[in-house]
Formats: structure tokens, C-alpha cells, sequence
């Protein structure tokens, strides 16, 4: 089994983040791997985004993250970080891929579509956005803003098991879209954070947290 610390639109409030990783690292059973959704920054720079970063390989030292649209773009040089940034790239988490879709829309790179399509291993999302139409992607008036390239990428290809993404606060859920699983762990800015147990049938389970009601 997997044990995956999810978080997602940090928003530079890096002391809410602090607070959040001292929590999960006193849990009895803590996670090995933190997955981060985009939305590090708020607009900020790349110093600040390696500061951020590294605040979180600090605490654990399997980090991997896409960006958002409030972060900087950044080339693979510019980064000070152990941290892996999985924009079109893909990174195994022991039984399972992980491949990242980041920004406001998921750039959906057609080389590493084309190989996760050939490939029998499970898949992993990790993007910004989330699928359309789930509940997820659940903005104000029962509105949908997720991107359809997204859904229909997932529902074409049954090996990707489980989608993290994040971009619409009011929307933190643990949902199914037919067989995968959809994970919006909600912000760190008002102090949300998932933990997930991925077991090696690809079974996810997991709950959606909450710094002020630990």
C-alpha cells in the first residue's frame, strides 16, 4: 500500500502550510509521498516558488507537483528543489505511474498521451483542473468549469485509476467518474489537505481533512 499526502492551491500561506505537514508527520502513520495539485504561488515569483517547495521536501522527501495558473512559469533549470515537477512527464510511485497535466487547462502533450495509451500500467493524474462535470470541477450555481479534454482523455483510457487535481475551491471531493477515482482535496488556504491509502489491487481510499477540525 501507498500512503499519498494530497495538496493543492497553497496561495503562498505558508504558514497554514506549515501547520498542515506538522500535523500529517505526528499522524501515527504518516505518508511517504506528497502529491501537489498547482497553485503553489499567488502570482509569485521562481525564488518564491522554490521557497514554497522546499519548505514541503523538508518534511517529505518524495514530492511531485505540476503547476497552476497563479504560479510563474519555469524551466526544469530554474528549479532549487528536490521536488519533481511532473508537467508532461512521467514518474513511477512504486506499483503505479504518475504522469502531470498542469496549468489553468491541462496541457495534454500528445507524446506522453500516446505513451500512456500504449503502456498496461496503472495511471495516475496529477493536474489543475479537474475533469469536467464531476464533483470536482463544482463552482458557484451548480456550474461545471473543469476541462472536457481531461474527461474525455480519462474515459477513453480505463488504466488511468485515480485523478488529482485541484483550481476550484469549492469543491473539495473524493468521487468516482465510472471507474476512477476523482480526489479535489480542496485548498491549503483554508486549510484542507487529503491523505489517500492506494493499495496494489488499485483500490484508493481516503478522506479529505481539515487543519481546524483535526
Amino acid at each position: 500500500m501507498v500512503k499519498i499526502l494530497l495538496l493543492s492551491d497553497i496561495h503562498s500561506q505558508n504558514i497554514t502550510l506549515i501547520n498542515i505537514l506538522k500535523v500529517v508527520k505526528k499522524l501515527t502513520n504518516p505518508p511517504e509521498n506528497c502529491l501537489i495539485a498547482g497553485d503553489i504561488t499567488n502570482f509569485g515569483t521562481t525564488e518564491e516558488l522554490n521557497k514554497i517547495l522546499n519548505i514541503i521536501t523538508d518534511y517529505f522527501s518524495k514530492v511531485f507537483f505540476v503547476l497552476g495558473n497563479c504560479d510563474p512559469f519555469v524551466r526544469t533549470e530554474e528549479l532549487e528543489t528536490s521536488a519533481k515537477h511532473l508537467e508532461s512527464n512521467i514518474q513511477g510511485i512504486e506499483f503505479f505511474k504518475v504522469v502531470g497535466f498542469g496549468t489553468h487547462k491541462p496541457k495534454l502533450n500528445q507524446k506522453v498521451l500516446n505513451k500512456l495509451r500504449k503502456s498496461k500500467e496503472r495511471v495516475c493524474l496529477l493536474t489543475h483542473a479537474p475533469p469536467y462535470n464531476t464533483q470536482a470541477d463544482m463552482v458557484s450555481l451548480n456550474k461545471h468549469a473543469g476541462s472536457v479534454d481531461l474527461r474525455n482523455f480519462i474515459e477513453k483510457n480505463s488504466h488511468i485509476f485515480l485523478v488529482i487535481s485541484g483550481h476550484i475551491h469549492d469543491s473539495p471531493t473524493l468521487t468516482k467518474l465510472n471507474n476512477c477515482t476523482i480526489v479535489n482535496p480542496g485548498p491549503v488556504t483554508t486549510g484542507n489537505f487529503a491523505i489517500l491509502d492506494i493499495h496494489q489491487d488499485f483500490r484508493v481510499d481516503g478522506k479529505i481533512h481539515n487543519l481546524y477540525e483535526v
